[in-house]
């Protein structure tokens, strides 16, 4: 009989009730025997708490129990459950299992699952397979293998770990399935293993049947594979694997595994340790159905059609079926209409197909529902006639007066990407990336490929004490360099690396074309016709290196003329030390010529005074140029530390940075631990710090608070979030509260975004040490050109166009350049001033006086593009100063044969496996804060970290055995990773400094808020109220009012593209690479990523690439909003909000307000229709942003408006 429960407390489990219900049900006047029952909580819930049944065997035992208990019920954790008669009858089966089995104690079996989980016990199962989930529910169960498999839940490690081992041979086998499905020699000892950490799995899944013997663990990627085996010896070694193949990648997409076991209590065993102990979500479903995945459409003839598509088309079909959005096979039933309508329109063929991928990938979600532009029939709803409906879209709105959203022109190269990581082959792009001299010289990006190997959180690829990746990067990677890569039907070649590229792990590839001309380009030509490297013919990191110059992100300026080039000689000392190293002079002509040419597409370079010195690129030569006005005409000088080899040819000066405006000086956790050492206050660091924490919290504050934190922290700038906050201050007059305390304007999006804002902020204090020193800050370094400064002396003026500030630094000052090992880091000097030097701004000079260069001191700098630390307060000053570290070189490691790619290729390896920066960087933290930093093992390790930094120029590593190591001891608490607790036997509490900083900071997970579904999540309705109050008709704009027809569906169709383009990106920048997951909209309008990442360096650059693609999509979006006036040349980088009207005349004046009234309008209109969808449907995915972006400009151009009245 089936009794249902109702007022379940939501605390509650399964087995609580059962222990409560079992005093009741095992007395008279129910049976002797102990009454078997069972009892299932439902997830569901209402105000008044859960709801379940209660299953007993006979009837009349549910009926006397029902008149004792049905009206009183009965109390567990805290709560009264109540009991009636279900609708739903028992079923035979139930009645079966119920009554020809005995009752098994709840308490008994939870002190045996205790028992089993301490003992790490490993339950073994029958079956098992990797597969994934359909939007249905039902698993596709794509890859098995036999062989003894059996899975546990290892609490030292915290992990799910899936082991499999060779079969034991039966009597008459002939073949041993595991060994040919691992495609090597595996002995009885070795087995594979598979192992998902915790935040990996959205949660377990299985069938309520009592019967069930199966679990599903629904995973966002891959585990991580690894490969074990038992020498002569006894000795055990560990390698990652690429998957349970050697010889092929993992199908795509099967994260999730199904787990038969042998028996339900192993089921359940394993469940509940999952539960918890490694706290993992439990999802009871009725039904799971399986089924094995379509294996009829083989990879080659894949390959070949995708070859006879256009590389773009071809691009997209890998990319959907990668992503699991369609099958092979449905890839292969489009193949008549993708080539049909790529012959007959080749450019927009790849903008379609991503179109019609994104309506498959994100059919009936939320994030969509607010489009209007697709003509849905209903009687096919085939995949070709998506495609077609896809393609009519297109072209309807290509017919429309004003197209798509376009790139702007100084819109920065769109490239193609794969990311290796050892199961997974993901694609991306076409993307917003930095440019460079080879991709600006050929200029046809899908030629160009950027690989980058990373594992499966998307860090670094790297061994440790316990698992090695030698086999890996041999089985794996090595190949992919070597022989090349396959990318939409068509072979990548590499083709080599910048130098950040290459400790990133990214390089670049290229397939063979033809250019303009004809003529052949693969990539040994590309090479060699970068310059000539035979001086590096046995120096493989070094050619490498040299490389390298032609792929560092630069932007171009001008082509230098032959004679504009002049050689010196470098200043040296009296010992023969370079003391000029990588940095020259320029006239001030040819200063300005390449600056007027960088600037042409660059919205602040005209409006700005010129820099002082350029960080460049030019042929064969790299460093920093800095203006001297003495020299005469358009002149550069070149000097033998800047000129790496010859290449006469390429003379564009190319730009990698320049000195324009000064960057904010902020502390780090090695600069701490050195100025705790050196004798610096570190009560006024603590305070600091704790003035960093008040001002992140000041984020929910007021807008005005909100605005200075986020410029301050360069944070939401893509969509000018911080004038936004400051706009709608100053211009509408809206707060978080109204003056009478209130609550004012709180749009969903802007506190999430905040929210965002005040996590990163607080996270980077915590883990980081990163804490603001104002009144100090980060120049970079150039040479005193005019030998007027002593030793011990430098030279710098700040001047900060946009706070209009002017400071020049005197007297007694610190100086430090990042990153800080040795106690010599940190030095003492003299700030100065000279007459020669008056026009040099936001730049250090150091002088060219004495035996050994100021730069080589601090942590052995240059000044070939390094920045330094001024630190101008005198509380931080070191009271102690040490000699700095010799920071002598290892030398540079030479082949005996002339060198050629395999070569680069070993050494691009060898630097994989023994890249060792960030572990010496931890050992030197954990050594300082047990002894401190000018211990032995603390200046050991400096060395070693001088000779790592310089492995990719020298070739030569650190070995691994030389680094000093604490050995079997805890780390100091500010050493846990994110998310991890400090609390923990594995931590200890740090007395020191960097302890106390790590404990100071209140940082929860960020969790966003939900709309409360009472009002509009962007609270439109208070803007509009706010906008009506400005006095629009008196600033000769147009009122508010609804749209014309023509200019509505121009919005529509410009917010149905935005929200394409904007969930693209939230796609290509979640840490699991998931196509069902998306970085949220409040991350991307904030520019911070919040997932927990273990490399903060990786997740820094994917938050750079983030920010430059939202970047160019909302300056698109506002280039669309803008009226183009007739006669009138349009500049798409226009900005009112710091708007200056020179006065000329009066149709000058009426042209000016006819033109900001005109953007006006259709400003406008695009915040409309983003608050109309948003109406329709309140959690779409990029209305709110759309909204802001058009908000934003309205603001600015009342501002403007204002300024002309």
């Amino acid at each position: 009989m089936n009794i249902f429960m109702t007022q379940v407390a939501l605390a509650a489990r399964a087995d609580d009730v059962k222990i409560e219900l079992a005093k009741i049900l095992h007395k008279p006047p129910f049976p002797e025997d102990p009454l078997n029952f069972d009892v299932t909580i439902f997830r569901k819930h209402d105000s008044r708490g859960g709801v379940g049944i209660l299953a007993l065997p006979t009837a009349a035992a549910g009926e006397t129990f029902l008149r004792s208990y049905g009206s009183s019920g009965v109390t567990v954790k805290g709560a009264r459950i109540r009991f009636k008669h279900s609708t739903k009858p028992i079923t035979p089966e139930k009645i079966t299992q119920l009554s020809s089995t005995p009752w098994q104690d709840p308490l008994e079996l939870q002190r045996e699952r205790e028992r089993l989980i301490e003992e790490g016990k490993p339950y073994h199962l029958t079956q098992f397979a990797f597969g994934h989930f359909l939007a249905d529910g039902k698993f596709v169960a794509e890859c098995t293998a036999e062989g003894d498999a059996e899975v546990a839940c290892d609490l030292e490690r915290r992990q799910i770990r899936l082991t499999l081992r060779k079969q034991r041979r039966h009597p008459g086998s002939d073949s041993d399935d595991i060994v040919s499905m691992l495609g090597m020699a595996l002995s009885s000892d070795a087995a594979v293993s598979a192992w998902y950490p915790p935040n990996c799995l959205s949660d377990i899944r299985g069938s309520d049947t009592t019967d069930s013997l199966v679990l599903f663990l629904r995973a966002t990627t891959f585990p991580l594979f690894k490969v074990e085996k038992t020498g002569l010896l006894g000795d055990t070694k560990v390698s990652r694997a690429q998957g349970l193949f050697i010889d092929k990648a993992m199908p795509p997409g099967c994260f999730s595994l199904m787990c038969t076991f042998n028996s339900r209590n192993d089921r359940e065993a394993f469940l509940h340790a999952c539960q918890y102990r490694l706290r993992i979500n439990y999802t009871p479903l009725s039904d799971i159905p399986v089924i094995q995945s379509d294996t009829s459409y083989s990879e080659g003839a894949l390959d070949d059609f995708l070859a006879s598509l256009p590389f773009e088309v071809a691009f997209e079909v890998e990319k959907a079926i990668t992503n699991r959005v369609i099958t092979i096979g449905e890839a292969m039933s489009l193949q008549d209409p993708l080539t049909e309508f790529s012959e007959a329109s080749q450019d927009e063929a790849a903008t379609i197909l991503r179109r019609f991928v994104a309506d498959l990938e994100e059919e009936g979600s939320a994030r969509r529902r607010h489009r209007r532009r697709r003509r849905r029939n209903a009687a096919d709803r085939s995949l070709a006639a998506c495609l077609r409906e896809a393609r009519l879209d297109y072209i309807a709105e290509q017919q429309r007066p004003r197209g798509r959203l376009q790139p702007s022109k100084s819109a920065p190269s769109y490239t193609f990407q794969l990311v290796l990581t050892p199961t997974r082959h993901i694609l991306e792009g076409p993307i917003a990336d930095q440019s460079n001299s080879v991709l600006r010289r050929f200029g046809s990006s899908e030629y160009f490929l950027r690989v980058s190997f990373q594992d499966e959180n998307r860090s670094k690829l790297r061994g440790d004490f316990e698992t090695s990746i030698s086999e890996l990067l041999a089985s794996r990677y090595r190949p992919v360099l070597l022989n090349g890569c396959r990318v939409a039907g068509r072979t990548f070649q590499f083709l080599g690396y910048s130098m950040s590229g290459l400790r990133e792990h990214s390089m670049w590839f290229v397939v063979p074309f033809r250019d303009g001309d004809g003529k052949s380009w693969d990539a040994e030509a590309i090479r060699k016709s970068l310059g000539d490297f035979s001086q590096l013919l046995y120096q493989p990191a070094r050619l490498g290196a040299r490389w390298s110059q032609a792929f560092s992100a630069t932007d171009p300026s001008v082509v230098i003329q032959p004679d504009e080039i002049l050689k010196i000689d470098d200043r040296k000392s009296p010992s023969g030390t370079v003391m000029t190293d990588g940095c020259s002079p320029i006239s001030t002509d040819l200063l300005r010529d390449i600056w007027k040419g960088y600037s042409r597409n660059k919205k602040y370079g005209l409006r700005c005074t010129r820099p002082a010195a350029l960080q460049f690129r030019l042929g064969g030569a790299k460093g920093m140029v800095v203006e001297d006005p003495t020299l005469v005409g358009k002149v550069v000088c070149l000097r033998p530390s800047q000129i790496k080899f010859d290449a006469p040819e390429n003379r564009t000066f190319d730009i990698q940075a320049t000195s324009l405006r000064p960057k904010a000086m902020f502390l780090n956790r090695p600069l701490i631990a050195l100025l705790e050492y050196l004798g610096a206050s570190c009560e006024y660091i603590l305070r600091l710090q704790s003035n960093a924490i008040s001002e992140a919290q000041s984020l929910r504050h007021s807008f005005t608070d909100a605005s200075r934190v986020l410029q301050q922290h360069g944070l939401g700038a893509s969509f000018k979030l911080p004038s936004l906050v400051q706009n709608i201050k100053t211009v509408l007059h809206l707060d978080f509260q109204t003056e009478d305390g209130e609550d004012g304007y709180h749009s969903d999006l802007l506190l999430n975004s905040l929210a965002c804002a005040e996590t990163h902020v607080l996270r980077e204090l915590k883990y980081r040490g990163h804490i603001a020193v104002p009144g100090s800050f980060t120049l970079y370094g150039v040479s005193d050109e005019w030998n007027c400064l002593d030793e011990g002396e430098i030279y710098a003026t700040v001047l900060d166009e946009k706070k209009g500030t002017r400071t020049e630094i005197t007297g007694r000052v610190a100086i430090t350049r990042s990153p800080q090992i040795h106690p010599g880091d940190v030095q003492l000097v003299t700030a100065v001033r000279r007459p020669q030097l008056e026009h040099l701004t936001n730049v250090v000079v150091f002088s060219c006086k004495g035996d050994r260069p100021l730069a080589s001191c601090l942590g052995g700098g240059d000044l070939d593009g390094d920045d330094f630390n001024i630190i101008l307060d005198p509380l931080l000053l070191p009271v102690i100063q040490c000699i700095p570290g010799a920071y002598q070189s290892l030398g540079i490691k030479r082949t005996s044969h002339p060198c050629g790619i395999s070569d680069v290729v070993d050494f691009v390896f060898d630097y994989i496996e023994s890249d060792l920066v960030g572990q010496i960087s931890i050992m030197h933290l954990r050594f300082a804060d047990l002894k401190d930093p000018s211990c032995e093992e603390c200046l050991k390790l400096a060395e070693h970290g001088s000779h790592a930094v310089d492995f990719p120029k020298t070739g030569t590593p650190v070995r691994f055995q030389d680094i000093p190591r604490v050995k079997n001891k805890p780390k100091p608490d500010f050493l846990a990773h994110e998310g991890r607790d400090s609390m923990t036997d594995q931590f200890y509490h740090s007395e020191k400094l960097l302890g106390l900083l790590y404990r100071n900071v209140p940082l929860n997970p960020w969790t966003p808020r939900e709309w409360n579904q009472a009002d509009s999540p962007s609270q439109g309705d208070t803007i509009e109220q706010a906008l009506r109050g400005v006095g629009l008709y008196g600033l000769g704009l147009p009122s508010l009012q609804v749209p014309p027809p023509e200019l509505y569906d121009e919005m529509r169709y410009l917010l149905d593209e935005y929200c394409d383009q904007l969930s693209a990106i939230a796609k290509s920048h979640t840490l699991s690479k998931n196509k069902d997951i998306l970085v949220t909209e409040a991350e991307l309008v904030s520019g911070t990523l919040m997932a927990t990442w273990s490399d903060h360096h990786r997740r820094r650059e994917a938050v750079a690439a983030m920010n430059r693609q939202t970047y160019e999509l909302v300056r698109a979006v506002r280039a669309e909003l803008r009226a183009r006036e007739t006669g009138l040349e349009f500049d798409e980088e226009e900005d009112f909000d710091e708007y200056y009207y020179e006065e000329e005349d009066e149709d000058d004046f009426y042209r000016e307000v006819r033109v900001i009234a005109n953007h006006f309008r259709r400003a406008c209109a695009a915040w409309y229709v983003a608050e109309e969808a948003l109406h329709e449907y309140p959690a779409s995915y990029g209305p709110q942003s759309f909204g802001f972006i058009a908000l934003g400009w309205m603001l600015e151009l009342i501002k403007a408006a204002k300024y002309l009245q």
